[in-house]
Formats: C-alpha cells, sequence, structure tokens
C-alpha cells in the first residue's frame, strides 16, 4: 500500500473525527430538531418562487436518515434554500442513523410526532403503515401532473407502487447491490471478473492461497447478511413462491430452494472476513478501501465512501454470479430505490407534494449526483457526470430486468427478526441451515394470525 495514501487516510481519519465532535456539539445529524432557516441558497440553481407569505408559517416535519456528511449538508441544505424561496414555509429536521431511524420511525409515526415528510424503504417497511392508513396515496398527484409523472424513470417508480396500485413514495437515490473487487490483486492473481458461482469458488481459493482475505464482510448488523440471503433467495426460489411467502397471509417458506440458498452462503464463509458477526458493515467495507480484502458485496450508494477514502484504488464491479441449475431467477438485481414518503395525516399534503416535486426533481438531482454521488429517479440527472465507476453502478441500474426490495425490508418484521437471528447463528457455526428454515418456517406460520390483528407491525 502506498505511503501517500496511507497519510491521506490518517489525515481524513483525524478529520473526520473533528467533524464528528463538531457535530456533537452543534447537534447537527443527531435527533434534535433543526429549526432554523438558511442564510442563502445552495450552488447550482434556486428553488422555484412561491408568493408571499400571508398569514401563518407552515411547519413541515421532516425526518430523514443521513446524519453524516456531506449527505447531511446537502440535504438540509436544500431544505433550507426551498425556504428561502417559499416564507410561508419552515422545515422542522430530525435525522438519525440507519438501524437507530428504523427503531424510531416506527415509534413516531402514527402518533402525534409523525413526520410530514420521512425518509421509508420500499416493500413491507412501508406497507405496515400503509396497511393502518398512515401514507398518503401519491398516484392522483402524479395523475393530475402528467410532465411530473414523465419525468420519473417508470422501472423505478414501479418500486413504490404496491400490488393495488398506489404511488407510496418518490425515489431519493437509486440503488442495487454489486461485488467490487481489487483490480490490482485479481491482476496480480491471473484472475477475471467472475460471471459464474464455480468461477467465484475458485478466485476466492486463489487469493486465499495468497494470503489475501478474498470477501470483506461484516454482519455485526445482521441486515448485512441479509443482502446475501435476498439474493441468494431469489437464485434458488422461484419467483411466484418467493412472492407467496414473502407476503405475511401466506409465508410458508418450505421450498428446498431456502434450504439451498442458506448453504450457498454457508458455502462463502471460510473466505470471508474472520469473525464477521463482530465486524460492522462500514467497517467491512474501511477493510475493502485498506486492501484487507480483494471483494466486496457493496451498494451502488458507497461507491463515494470508496472513492473518498482511497482515490488511488481501481476497483471494478460484477453482478452476483450465476449458478447452474438453480430454480429461481437469476436475471433479477438485488436492490432498490430509497425515497420518501407523506404522511396521511399531514396538515399540508399539498405543499409536502409540491416540495418533492422540486427535492426529488432532475435539477436537485443533477446537482445531486455531481455533489453527493447519489441518483435520484428523474430523468436525465447524468448529463455531464464525467465518474465512470458512479456511470457503471447507475447503467446496472437501467439495465436491469427486474429489481427485488431488500430482503429485510420486503419481509413481515417478526419473520424478518427471525430470518436475521438465524443466518447470524448460522454465520456463527451455532446452527445447521434445515435447523435455520425450521425457526423461520414456524414464525411465517405465526404472522400469518398476526397480520391485520396487530398496529405494532
Amino acid at each position: 500500500m502506498k505511503k501517500t495514501w496511507m497519510k491521506r487516510t490518517l489525515c481524513g481519519m483525524l478529520a473526520g473525527v473533528m467533524m464528528l465532535s463538531a457535530t456533537a456539539c452543534s447537534g447537527g445529524g443527531s435527533e434534535t430538531a433543526s429549526t432554523t432557516a438558511a442564510g442563502g441558497a445552495a450552488q447550482g440553481g434556486e428553488a422555484p418562487a412561491a408568493p408571499a407569505a400571508s398569514g401563518e408559517q407552515k411547519v413541515i416535519k421532516f425526518m430523514h436518515r443521513f446524519p453524516d456528511e456531506p449527505y447531511n449538508s446537502f440535504i438540509e441544505g436544500k431544505l433550507h434554500e426551498y425556504e428561502a424561496s417559499h416564507p410561508d414555509i419552515k422545515f422542522e429536521i430530525t435525522s438519525a442513523q440507519n438501524q437507530e431511524y428504523k427503531e424510531k420511525i416506527k415509534i413516531v409515526v402514527g402518533g402525534d410526532d409523525t413526520p410530514d415528510i420521512f425518509f421509508s424503504w420500499v416493500g413491507d417497511f412501508t406497507e405496515r403503515f400503509i396497511r393502518e392508513g398512515l401514507i398518503l396515496d401519491l398516484g392522483p398527484y402524479l395523475e393530475a401532473d402528467p410532465e411530473w409523472k414523465d419525468s420519473l424513470i417508470e422501472s423505478q417508480m414501479e418500486q413504490y407502487t404496491n400490488k393495488d396500485g398506489m404511488v407510496y413514495g418518490i425515489p431519493f437515490r437509486l440503488d442495487c447491490k454489486l461485488f467490487f473487487y481489487n483490480k490490482k490483486m485479481f491482476d496480480d492473481n491471473g484472475l477475471e471478473a467472475p460471471k459464474t458461482w464455480d468461477e467465484l469458488i475458485a478466485a476466492c481459493e486463489t487469493l486465499k492461497a495468497a494470503g489475501i482475505t478474498p470477501i470483506a464482510f461484516g454482519n455485526q448488523e445482521p441486515w448485512s447478511a441479509s443482502h446475501y440471503m435476498g439474493t441468494l433467495n431469489q437464485i434458488f426460489v422461484p419467483d411466484e413462491v418467493r412472492a407467496k411467502d414473502y407476503d405475511p397471509t401466506s409465508g410458508e417458506f418450505t421450498d428446498p430452494g431456502y434450504i439451498e440458498a442458506l448453504e450457498h452462503y454457508q458455502a462463502l464463509l471460510p473466505y470471508m472476513t474472520e469473525n464477521p458477526n463482530g465486524v460492522k458493515p462500514d467497517m467491512s467495507r474501511t477493510n475493502f478501501v485498506m486492501e484487507l480484502g480483494a471483494m466486496y458485496y457493496a451498494e451502488l450508494i458507497e461507491i463515494p465512501y470508496i472513492k473518498m477514502d482511497n482515490p488511488e484504488m481501481e476497483f471494478g464491479m460484477f453482478n452476483f454470479p450465476k449458478v447452474e441449475g438453480a430454480k429461481g431467477n437469476q436475471d433479477i438485481l438485488t436492490g432498490v430505490p430509497e425515497g420518501f414518503v407523506v404522511s396521511s395525516k399531514t396538515q399540508y399534503p399539498d405543499e409536502c407534494v409540491e416540495f418533492l416535486k422540486w427535492f426529488l426533481g432532475k435539477e436537485v438531482g443533477t446537482q445531486q449526483c455531481q455533489e453527493i454521488g447519489w441518483f435520484n429517479a428523474a430523468k436525465g440527472t447524468t448529463e455531464g457526470l464525467t465518474d465512470t465507476a458512479l456511470l457503471d453502478g447507475y447503467q446496472a441500474v437501467m439495465d436491469a430486468k427486474a429489481m427485488s426490495a431488500w430482503l429485510d425490508n420486503a419481509l413481515y418484521s417478526t419473520v424478518c427478526d427471525e430470518y436475521l437471528t438465524t443466518v447470524s447463528d448460522l454465520t456463527n457455526g451455532d446452527i445447521t441451515p434445515q435447523e435455520a428454515m425450521a425457526k423461520i418456517q414456524a414464525k411465517a406460520k405465526e404472522a400469518q394470525t398476526l397480520v391485520g390483528t396487530t398496529t405494532q407491525q
């Protein structure tokens, strides 16, 4: 590893510590509400102007899960920019980190402190709120504004449309899961990006024999393993069976493909970071960046982190390899967009939707991919972008024949919890794939009796 990069990394780490200290002192990125308007607009254009305020100011509660920089500053800067051009609007902003956010949003939605606009995932994570009538249907607004509807990428909007035809959110960032690999490590060991499962295992064997950890992995937060399991379930379980099982009213999980998926995950463990249940997911990315692992099953939205932490490292990307003879759908790209929804309890539905048209539109989306490396679902946002890694990732999403929600968001909450726990136990070697599926099957049967009978979900 080059000394210049190590020096830069150390400097970056020190700067990060200073930034976190400043954040802790100022309250930025915490759950403390921010109600101070910005002094000026962000670069690259202004929010559409509104008539001068008349009467009482409208306070819109906005909750997101991106307290880290530069993402927090970009988001909140845009909200303050909108305030500056809309004097009648005031945002009350809260944010929290991923896992903390998931727990808090389940509590506040539906209560007296419900945010008007909040971040939420595709799948049953949001469907639980829809079942309780807590999410605003955006379909009528899109139909009333054909220009807005046509400006959004249809394949991504489909992900925020449920089986009843309700459009319940607008994507803020596109995402997918791809294997990233260190080009130098592969070249030094005479390897090419694997296209099949057998080629992946062969590459892992070669790297391991060379003293290199083949796959950087951390599962201290068990959602990380669920991304592997979601992909493997797609590969080994037919679409119609998986759709039935992921529906909490009919889930059984008796197809043998689920055990095959667990067995293939288990087969990768000897090539992964040692004791992954003790390693945080973001540390596994750091291990890849520090060249302590040759591959990393990563999200598209992680590209900016990797390039920022080690700009000298050359990395490539490949889809999860094909498994010969598998009975599922191997054309599905794991990952779906993540976005914002509007509470059905908001006093200001029209104002919330009007803001989302701008915030998640082409103008802000173009700035977003240029400044923080994340794409929204508006068409034409890549104009002027030259970063080949970002463009390749974006193209992978555009070329996907189908996409699927993250497993931990697709499943009913109690089934999800059981899945995460059993896969974590499997990772430790404390349970077999057969024992894991028996536990999941029992929880799925229980879930059938719970749907519609509890507001906890």
